[in-house]
């Protein structure tokens, strides 16, 4: 079975230093970074050009959002260590976690949004929501589709597993 091009859109991942941060100290050395402790307890550092966000918190938590790629959300987490770790704020190299990996592909065919709901129980309200959503177990992933036969994969954790989720669709919906 061809697969049709897969576009991943979000990257999402974490990883703990076990240490807290003073976030005061670490704001004004870091390139990019947006810190306002009314607003919010976390430290925004985003990459111009790039919709990517690293986010550190007072715990030593990290969040990363917005990659295109899981080799790009480990090396947005690992550039921020590596600062850090420069400026003696930091003195490991945690492992970091991938959460969530939305993708999309689009296979060119319009679909009856009722009938899949019809078909495969998927949920449709077309007047809080465009597209049918369908939940898999084998892998675990989220499916919106759309009638214009665009579908959003949300949930995986790994390229194999989006790779899985396509192919499972593309299976359920004989296409």
């Amino acid at each position: 079975m061809e697969l049709p091009e897969i576009n991943i859109v979000n990257v999402v991942g974490s990883c703990d230093l076990k240490t807290p941060m003073n976030l005061e100290e670490i704001y004004p050395l870091i390139e990019n970074a947006e810190y306002d402790p009314e607003e919010y307890h976390c430290i925004y550092i985003r990459t111009p050009g790039i919709k990517r966000l690293v986010t550190i918190f007072k715990s030593g938590k990290l969040n990363t959002a917005g990659s295109k790629s899981i080799d790009e959300a480990k090396s947005a987490v690992l550039e921020v260590i590596d600062k850090l770790n420069e400026f003696g704020f930091a003195d490991k190299k945690p492992e970091i976690k991938i959460y969530n990996i939305v993708a999309t592909i689009s296979l060119g065919k319009e679909f009856d949004l009722e009938e899949l709901t019809e078909t495969f129980g998927a949920e449709y309200e077309p007047k809080k929501f465009p597209g049918a959503i369908l939940k898999t177990e084998n892998p675990k992933a989220t499916f919106l589709i759309f009638k214009s036969g665009k579908i959003v994969i949300n949930g995986v954790k790994s390229n194999n597993e989006v790779e899985n989720a396509v192919k499972r669709i593309l299976e359920k919906l004989m296409v």
